[in-house]
């Protein structure tokens, strides 16, 4: 049997929605399955919603027969990305890989901006994991500090293209060890190359994606996917 997938939505993600985002990722593989964040990704923050992320993956696992500790291969997007991280880093010898897709590496401003506004219009806070999100968060503070742990275990997948992060080198994971993989044009690309030449490309992915679809990108799903059947390989799976 393969290893397992789970697959993290990100912030307000949920049902219907998760389920078309996520299907092209998903449907390739028997052994992928979709985990959604506790409260949407709204009112609890990132590290309080981790037990029911932990208890979610447990349930994904225990309904493909599997034992609670089995090897997986994590792929988070969005603030689904952050909440993977997190997860593998707290969990290093059960999380042989993680994919990080449009993930707010260095914070998402429009998030920030969202939670303010919420809390402005409210006079209450149910923005907690938003507030995570933003720019000097201590919960990014925190994920930084702690990712080299794990960094030849990522690889980060990011557009040129995102529509929450910006500028989108704000998903770009500067940690030594973590490969780093463009969605981009060939114009884009050798502008990226002269522009911010510190923040260099493991991979180009060509082409265009959103924030919204990059998860259904083609070479996307290959890339995880080969890279589970590798592993799988390795581990006699």
């Amino acid at each position: 049997m393969p290893i397992a997938v789970p697959i993290i939505a990100g912030t307000a993600i949920k049902g219907f929605v998760a389920n078309i985002m996520m299907r092209g990722v998903m449907e390739r593989h028997p052994n992928a399955f979709l985990v959604t964040l506790e409260s949407l990704g709204l009112a609890l923050p990132i590290l309080h919603s981790q037990q029911h992320l932990y208890l979610d993956i447990q349930k994904g696992l225990d309904a493909q027969g599997r034992d609670w500790d089995a090897p997986l291969v994590l792929v988070g997007h969005s603030q689904g990305a952050l909440a993977a991280l997190r997860f593998t880093i707290d969990n290093p010898t059960q999380v042989l890989h993680v994919f990080s897709v449009g993930c707010p590496w260095q914070g998402s401003v429009t998030a920030a901006a969202a939670a303010a506004r919420f809390r402005r219009l409210s006079g209450i806070d149910l923005t907690l994991g938003l507030r995570d999100m933003a720019p000097q968060s201590d919960f990014l503070a925190s994920l930084h500090a702690d990712l080299p742990s794990i960094a030849t275990r990522v690889t980060n997948i990011y557009s040129t293209h995102e529509i929450f992060i910006r500028p989108y080198i704000s998903a770009h994971i500067d940690t030594p060890g973590v490969s780093n993989v463009l969605i981009a044009t060939r114009s884009e690309y050798a502008r990226h190359l002269r522009t911010f030449p510190g923040l260099p490309i493991d991979e180009l992915v060509q082409g265009r994606a959103s924030h919204a679809s990059e998860m259904s990108k083609a070479a996307v799903r290959s890339l995880i996917w080969t890279k589970v059947d590798e592993l799988s390989e390795a581990f006699g799976e």
